[in-house]
């Protein structure tokens, strides 16, 4: 049994992911996390919930002192919970929810109240699915155009708005004299799929874009998490940063940021040791149950002095 914990949960928050943001060493993140959560008397999972609870707050709500979180992490879960379903709403009860004048009956309550209004007319969902992804789409095409091709580290460069292909479809991309260097997809996400596998079809996109660009790009609306999911299959591959790019547009929509937080990614990787590149099967001889990740042959290959 660990000792008893003293902290705030906001404030183990703070101090924890500041320490993740900063960590250089060479250990697992998740070995990392279980050090420090047992340092303040909590079991790993526990301070994953916490930073999970934290790093959503913090999206909504921007940074905060200890001060002002006067309800317990589990509020905050529940408020994510919410969020998922109507983000107005869940927007609206932030403050109240964090004087913790909400209790989590009220919130539990007014989740299960939306997720009974979201089966709407397939019909219905579909035209808002497209109006969402035109309007994103419109938004993107202004701030590229006001970003211009410098942002992505080719100026001079030709920004070019790809109407058709039949490798990609619409997408917009950034040439220099004449040669094809980055690729940018606008993605909104799809609200009727899991975001990991919406995440892992992203990076599929990208890989196989890869062979015909230097970069490639992804922009999504602000606040995104489908951002956070695909950084962290995107570090999980040793591709963020290296060749795949990630922004979501500004608050007002008239620039692109780029997109940096890695929080998420640090809390997959705790979450029950999630591997994206985990793989299951059989044996065909034995019939055998079979697994392992796709890890090992990455890092083989990263690790293979060039000739």
């Amino acid at each position: 049994m660990g000792r008893q914990a003293r902290s705030h949960w906001y404030a183990l928050y703070t101090s924890v992911q500041a320490q993740l943001d900063s960590y250089e060493g060479k250990d697992s993140i998740n070995l990392l996390i279980r050090t420090l959560a047992d340092e303040q008397g909590y079991e790993a999972k526990v301070v994953s919930r916490m930073l999970k609870a934290g790093n959503f707050l913090k999206r909504v709500a921007g940074p905060l002192t200890i001060e002002q979180v006067s309800c317990g992490y589990a509020h905050i879960e529940q408020l994510e919970r919410l969020h998922q379903l109507n983000r107005e709403v869940a927007v609206s009860l932030v403050q109240s929810t964090l004087a913790n004048q909400q209790t989590l009956l009220d919130l539990r309550n007014i989740t299960e109240r939306y997720a009974e209004n979201v089966g709407t007319p397939t019909t219905t969902a579909r035209g808002r699915a497209r109006s969402r992804v035109a309007e994103h789409e419109r938004r993107c095409g202004e701030a590229l155009e006001i970003s211009g091709p410098g942002f992505f580290g080719y100026p001079g460069g030709e920004l070019i708005r790809v109407v058709r292909s039949d490798l990609f479809s619409q997408f917009f991309m950034i040439q220099m004299n004449g040669r094809p260097r980055a690729a940018i997809f606008v993605r909104v996400g799809d609200t009727s799929r899991k975001e990991e596998r919406a995440a892992a079809d992203l990076l599929k996109l990208a890989s196989f874009a890869r062979t015909y660009f230097e970069k490639v790009w992804y922009i999504f609306p602000n606040g995104s998490s489908l951002a956070h999911e695909l950084a962290f299959y995107g570090l999980s591959v040793k591709a963020l940063g290296e060749w795949l790019y990630l922004g979501t547009l500004s608050q007002d929509s008239k620039s692109i940021d780029p997109f940096k937080n890695r929080g998420r990614a640090l809390e997959r990787e705790l979450m029950d040791g999630v591997d994206p590149m985990r793989w299951d099967g059989f044996n065909l001889s034995t019939q055998r149950k079979s697994h392992g990740s796709l890890r090992h042959a990455l890092s083989d290959q990263l690790e293979k002095p060039e000739e």
